[in-house]
Formats: structure tokens, C-alpha cells, sequence
């Protein structure tokens, strides 16, 4: 009879990742933190990489690979750079105009900046030199 009540317990604990368990006022499980240690001046990014973060259930900077901010806005990338393992980004049809911030990060494969009107052309070649990475670059620049 233990044994049933201890792998009732176990299953319960396992299925419950997301929630605090307790017994008999005692914590037996916590889940793990959401990441926040990250500042971001632009509210639009900031939203994205929330929403990222929230749904790829990331504990640690370092686990945000992909980032897909299409259509959001945006036009500071200021902060980014604390996501230094992003692989893939996607920042079709936005407002952009500084993309250095891009620029530090080397993990990169794949990036969108189509439908960004207003990039600099010699930073758009600058980040081909630096980076690897697709680079999918707006029809034109300035």
C-alpha cells in the first residue's frame, strides 16, 4: 500500500510540473522560474521576448533560441544582446533602424529584417560580414 501511495504521489508531482506541491504544509516541489533578469527599453520587443520566453518555458537567458517578433512594432533592439544564444530571429515588417545590437549576436543562422525600410545600408553590410547567419535584408536601405 506505501508503494501505491508513493508512485500516486511521484505521478502526481511529475504531471504537475507547473505547480507548487506541498504536503501537510511542507513545499516537496517548486517548478522552475521563468527567466526575467533581462531589461529591454523597446515595449514591443519587450512583449515579444516575454511571449517567447512564456511559451519556450525558459529558465535561463542562455535557453531562448528562437525569436519570431514579426509585424510588432518595433524600433529598439537595445537588450537583445542578453539572449546571446539566439539562433533564429525573425523581425519581418517592422520599424527598425539600429540593428548593432545584432551585431554581438554569433550564434545567429537565421535572421529576417525584410520590410525595414528605414536600415542602414553599411550596417546591413557590416552584420554580413560579422555573422554567418540567413540573412533575409530588406529590398532596400538608406
Amino acid at each position: 500500500m506505501k508503494i501505491l501511495l508513493w508512485l500516486i504521489t511521484l505521478l502526481t508531482v511529475v504531471s504537475c510540473d507547473r505547480y507548487q506541491v506541498t504536503f501537510n504544509e511542507r513545499q516537496i516541489y517548486t517548478p522552475p522560474s521563468l527567466f526575467t533578469n533581462y531589461q529591454i527599453a523597446d515595449p514591443n520587443l519587450r512583449n515579444c521576448v516575454a511571449q517567447a520566453i512564456s511559451d519556450q518555458r525558459i529558465e535561463h537567458g542562455e535557453d531562448l533560441l528562437q525569436l519570431n517578433c514579426s509585424y510588432a512594432g518595433i524600433t529598439n533592439l537595445s537588450g537583445l544582446k542578453r539572449f546571446s544564444k539566439l539562433e533564429t530571429i525573425n523581425l519581418f515588417n517592422n520599424q527598425l533602424t539600429d540593428i548593432k545590437p545584432l551585431m554581438f549576436l554569433g550564434s545567429l543562422k537565421r535572421l529576417d529584417l525584410r520590410e525595414n525600410p528605414a536600415l542602414p545600408c553599411k550596417d546591413l553590410l557590416s552584420l554580413e560580414e560579422l555573422l554567418t547567419a540567413d540573412l533575409l535584408r530588406p529590398k532596400t536601405c538608406i
